[in-house]
Order: C-alpha cells, then sequence, then structure tokens
C-alpha cells in the first residue's frame, strides 16, 4: 500500500478515528479535491460529484459495513490511481 493512498485516507477522515464513511469522503472530495490534486494527491481526472466520489466508496467497501478501512481503501486507489 502506497505512502500517497495513506496520505489521501488521511485527508478524508475528517473526524480522524481512522476509518471513512460515505459522507466523509463525498464532503472531503468535494471540499479538499482540487487542493489534493494540485498537491498531487489525488489524480485530477479523480475529481468528480457526490455520485463519482459515492462510486469509488462501494467499490472500496468490500465488505459492505458502509466504513472503510485504510486496507480497504488503499487497495482499491492504488489500483484505480494506479500508484
Amino acid at each position: 500500500m502506497s505512502e500517497k493512498a495513506r496520505k489521501l485516507f488521511e485527508a478524508l477522515d475528517l473526524d480522524h478515528d481512522g476509518k471513512l464513511t460515505r459522507i466523509e469522503v463525498i464532503t472531503a472530495l468535494r471540499k479538499f479535491g482540487p487542493t489534493l490534486a494540485a498537491h498531487g494527491d489525488l489524480p485530477f481526472w479523480a475529481l468528480g460529484d457526490a455520485d463519482a466520489s459515492s462510486a469509488l466508496f462501494d467499490a472500496a467497501d468490500g465488505n459492505g459495513d458502509a466504513v472503510l478501512t485504510f486496507e480497504e481503501f488503499a487497495a482499491v486507489v492504488d489500483r484505480r490511481f494506479g500508484w
């Protein structure tokens, strides 16, 4: 799992509890996405609307518990973003 995935996960974890909810992902990407992309922490093409953010969440939530661990998150973003 990449350091970029760790950095992105921490940026999206708004309440710093070590897991991500759908609302956190959507809110954080809407609020911080352009800045994260400008700093190279998120591909520009990954910036999208709430539906795209929700789809990324669904792809990562392998066990369907509506919460993403770092391991679930990193497995998807490393593959999708080519890290």
